[in-house]
């Protein structure tokens, strides 16, 4: 009987151990420097103030964690699970973040200077007291997420997915947003100056008295977008959707909306007659020079490009006498009118 017992406890012991896979090395926590615990549960674990630098996390489960103050700088937490985890206060500097789930995670104060966050996902959370400068979020999803306030100059967000998120009076100037997703985004009092956000879709964003002067919006759907007030100056305008936005009270000082020819250009040029190197210099000759040095732009093969080489759609946009369109355009009769009030 006391065989059968002790086989049973052992039996126990083995099986719990397998299924939970928290083993961790002697002196862990709270020094975990360089400790490999990739692809281990650690679901609900606490690890307050760790020193996991350079840690290897990849693949590893922290649903739930605590790594509140926890030194993950430099770590691997690629295709980690970190949903609903705290990570208030931690320091994941030049932390690999790419295709982790961050779903629902606290990160209150958590710093992500230079991490890459490449396809992660980070989906309905509040970012405003994380720092995160130098970040990489191409392809990452933020859906709803909550990003105000914060300085993102010179981000890198090609292809991420920001609908619905609130990305009011941040600071995005400067930044890789092409083939962005800003559905439904709130960009109200935005900088956005000097981006590149060529194809992206804003669709419904809002982006009253956001700042877009110089920005390259070539191919851009903002249909239905809030634009009153925003600050257009110079901005490349080519090819975008612009149809049911509202541009009351916005400065296109400058803008680039209708499709420019290169110098010496002929009453038979068509840019459908060009092809390869050529079609790429004769577009670095116009005023849509920057958006054509996009490296977006540039990976375009010419039956995507061209597509694109066409005049700003402005149908059903809204306009009033406070709207100030380029020098010697002519606003089209599809455009709507909206007289101020008294």
């Amino acid at each position: 009987m006391q065989r059968y017992f002790l086989v049973c406890i052992i039996t126990l012991v083995v099986l719990l151990t397998a299924s939970c896979g928290t083993a961790l090395p002697d002196g862990c926590p709270p020094t975990c420097v360089g400790t490999d615990l990739s692809g281990k549960n650690l679901e609900g674990l606490k690890l307050e103030g760790a020193d996991l630098v350079e840690a290897n996390l990849g693949k590893a489960v922290m649903v739930g964690a605590n790594l509140v103050n926890a030194n993950l700088s430099g770590a691997d937490l690629e295709e980690t699970d970190l949903e609903s985890a705290n990570l208030s206060g931690a320091l994941l500097i030049g932390a690999n973040l790419s295709n982790a789930n961050l779903r629902n995670a606290r990160v209150d104060g958590t710093d992500f200077r230079g991490a890459n966050l490449e396809g992660a996902s980070l989906s309905r959370v509040d970012l405003t007291q994380a720092l995160m400068n130098g970040a990489n979020f191409n392809g990452a999803e933020l859906i709803g997420s909550n990003l105000s306030a914060l300085n993102l100059s010179g981000v890198e967000m090609i292809e991420t997915t920001l609908s619905g998120a609130n990305l009011s009076a941040a600071n995005l100037s400067g930044g890789a947003l092409s083939t962005a997703n800003f559905s439904g985004a709130d960009l109200r009092d935005t900088s956005l100056g000097g981006a590149w956000l060529n194809l992206t879709s804003l669709i419904g964003s809002n982006l009253s008295q956001a700042y877009l002067a110089g920005s390259t919006l070539l191919g851009a759907d903002m249909t239905g977008a809030n634009l009153s007030g925003a600050k257009l100056n110079g901005a490349i305008l080519v090819g975008a959707n612009l149809s049911g936005v509202d541009l009351r009270g916005a400065d296109l000082t400058g803008a680039v909306v209708t499709l420019p020819l290169p110098p010496g250009a002929g009453e038979d040029f068509s840019y459908e007659n060009l092809t390869g190197d050529e079609l790429r210099q004769a577009l670095a000759q116009t005023d849509i020079f920057k958006a054509a040095y996009d490296p977006l732009v540039l990976d375009l093969i010419e039956s995507q490009l061209k597509p694109l080489l066409k005049d700003a759609q402005f149908q059903g946009a809204l306009y009033d006498d406070s709207t100030i369109w380029p020098l010697g355009f002519q606003i089209p009769a599809s455009a709507i009118k909206v007289e101020n009030q008294p």
